[in-house]
């Protein structure tokens, strides 16, 4: 506060708010000698600034010096303590100086120095109580932001946590399948080969991205079906309807879409007798994905995990829930669809 670059109109108000005061109080009548009202305006003018400048000037040469005391003292009572004794000085001075300049003969120093004391004393301790109302309130709000940078920072490392748990997962599952085609159809592996070098070509050209448009997002899920019918031929069924112009109206997580049709892939019996349908679509802006029900026999720990990823993304990303339904025929998971440009107003 006392470095304020309007300090100096802050001086002059005060001074002129404690001359008033001191005027309709009748205060100037416990001096021991008559004084011009203008002189009285000077001497309350010049306390008030040698107050306030000691005061700046020591609280800067404290802030230098933090580090050697913060952890014992209270950097805000060590400078109050000090700042009496400036006060004690600048009451001395103007007591027994200012009358001298003035020409003025006064047998009463003792009352003259306890009088400008008392003055100078109610003036600095409002000056240190404004000044520590200021100062913890600037300490408030840098805790504040820096807990707001914190938190942005662990969610942050959440999601990126979230984000590279994808990759290893998928990866796992392709050399399942590719190990298998090498020796049931070498050139169908090679060609298999090609559309997963593909996919992970858009998996790290893509990994530090929060969101990719739709179109992307479902360009790179043709190659990974593509992968899909490579292995289970016509046992699957994939149905992509979703026109152009949402493809280009909205974004998604990256991978979100591949990792519900893996989980459908995943948890679902598959063969020519039991033929998987997935079918993508939009409705009233949620990117819908449905299969079939025929869940396999399988440890129900190994459930959800997917699942779990892509709500913990959307929880990060636009504090939004996934929608699950599950019946007796269908298992179906809405994702909302994200307009980018809404989402990056949001988040400026």
């Amino acid at each position: 506060m006392f470095a304020h670059r309007y300090r100096f109109l802050f001086i002059l108000l005060l001074a002129t708010y404690s001359y008033f005061n001191i005027l309709f109080t009748s205060g100037d009548s416990l001096f021991q000698f008559s004084i011009n009202r203008y002189y009285l305006y000077t001497i309350i003018l010049l306390m008030v600034f040698l107050i306030w400048e000691s005061n700046r000037f020591l609280f800067s040469l404290l802030q230098r010096s933090q580090l050697l005391f913060h952890k014992k003292f209270n950097i805000l009572i060590v400078f109050f303590l000090l700042s009496l004794l400036h006060v004690v000085i600048i009451s001395g001075a103007t007591s027994y100086l200012v009358p001298r300049w003035l020409g003025i003969e006064t047998q009463e120093g003792v009352t003259q120095f306890r009088l400008g004391l008392a003055f100078c004393f109610r003036i600095n301790l409002f000056l240190h109580t404004i000044h520590a109302i200021i100062y913890y309130n600037s300490r408030l709000k840098d805790t504040v932001l820096e807990a707001e940078k914190l938190k942005t920072l662990s969610v942050e490392s959440q999601f990126e946590a979230l984000r590279n748990q994808v990759h290893p997962h998928f990866l796992f599952n392709s050399f399942n399948v590719l190990s298998g085609l090498v020796h049931k159809n070498p050139s169908l592996a090679s060609e298999f080969i090609q559309q997963l070098a593909r996919v992970y070509r858009y998996l790290l050209y893509h990994q530090q991205d929060k969101l990719v448009s739709l179109g992307t997002e479902l360009d790179f899920l043709d190659s990974y079906i593509f992968l899909l019918r490579i292995r289970f031929g016509d046992a699957i069924e994939i149905n992509n309807l979703i026109d152009e112009a949402s493809r280009e109206k909205y974004s998604i997580p990256p991978t979100s879409v591949q990792l519900l049709v893996e989980n459908a892939v995943k948890h679902n019996k598959i063969s020519k007798k039991n033929q998987l349908h997935i079918n993508i679509f939009e409705e009233n802006s949620f990117l819908v994905v449905r299969n079939n029900l025929q869940r396999k026999n399988q440890d129900h720990s190994s459930l959800g995990m997917g699942l779990n990823n892509i709500r913990l993304r959307y929880r990060h990303l636009i504090h939004k829930e996934i929608i699950v339904e599950e019946n007796e025929q269908y298992f179906t998971v809405r994702l909302p669809l994200i307009v980018e440009s809404v989402y990056e107003n949001s988040h400026r």
